[in-house]
């Protein structure tokens, strides 16, 4: 056979057609995640800052809470401090003493703890400016993926309407051919495998790789299309790629081991375990 039967023709580009099929509906049903990632992503962001926020509101309380009983501790200290002029007796200025001790050390305190909270409020702040920063570039760039997304998802329907169209007009034009059987067989191991066809080279399936028996090896080389008896894809031989090392029908290299079997892959394999 010079060249491809019009039915094998027709069914090498029915693969083709249905594997591109696969993969356009496989890539569109993977667009929501994409978008779904950097949504994640913007989310985490924006809990990031809201966090920061909610962290420098909570020191600022807490700052102005600190404040107040400096103030009110100073106050005491003062007051202690005017009441040690009128003490009565040591003890009472003993008494005066270590309240006012006591109000300066809690002064110290609190004041070591407004300090500590203003650190904190620091650091929080750069994290609010750091959150910020990176919410605004998250929004945009959710922005731009909602808009690509948006036009994959036409173009990918678009190509997918086109090539159902395609599948149906060459199923259509197989079965007026009487290619029906061969077609339900080629649906049928297509959904097992992803691949129905598969072309016969160096004498062997590219579907699986395995080798093909030279009888059948010469059927197929002489136009001949038959599921390989490995894999059950159908197997056909295309002129146009025979450059590709293949055997001879006539000078045709046997080992002893393959004569004694009959030249079959599918019995080497057999006594081979």
């Amino acid at each position: 056979m010079d060249k491809l039967a019009e039915s094998t023709k027709r069914l090498v580009r029915l693969q083709a057609v249905e594997v591109e099929r696969t993969r356009l509906t496989a890539a569109l049903k993977a667009l929501p995640a994409e978008i779904a990632a950097a949504d994640n992503l913007l989310k985490d962001a924006q809990k990031r800052l809201a966090g920061a926020e909610a962290g420098l509101k909570r020191e600022e309380l807490l700052r102005g809470g600190l404040q107040l009983e400096v103030a009110s501790h100073r106050s005491k200290a003062a007051r202690f401090r005017s009441q040690m002029d009128t003490a009565r007796n040591s003890a009472q200025a003993q008494a005066l003493e270590h309240e006012i001790s006591f109000a300066e050390s809690q002064i110290v305190l609190l004041e070591d703890r407004e300090l500590a909270s203003m650190e904190t409020s620091e650091t929080l702040d750069a994290e609010r400016a750091s959150a910020q920063e990176l919410t605004a570039k998250l929004s945009e760039t959710v922005a731009l993926i909602r808009a690509r997304v948006g036009e994959q998802d036409l173009e990918f329907r678009e190509q997918l309407a086109a090539l159902k169209i395609e599948s149906e007009q060459l199923r259509g034009e197989l079965d007026a051919m009487g290619e029906a059987d061969r077609l339900t067989h080629f649906d049928r191991i297509a959904k097992a495998k992803g691949t129905g066809l598969a072309r016969a080279e160096a004498q062997q399936c590219s579907g699986c790789r395995m080798g093909i028996r030279l009888q059948v090896w010469n059927q197929l080389r002489d136009g001949a299309v038959q599921p390989c008896e490995s894999c059950s894809r159908i197997l056909y031989f295309d002129p146009a790629m025979s450059g590709s090392a293949a055997p001879t029908k006539t000078a045709q290299s046997v080992s002893p081991e393959a004569s004694l079997l009959g030249g079959s892959s599918i019995k080497r394999r057999q006594a081979g375990g």
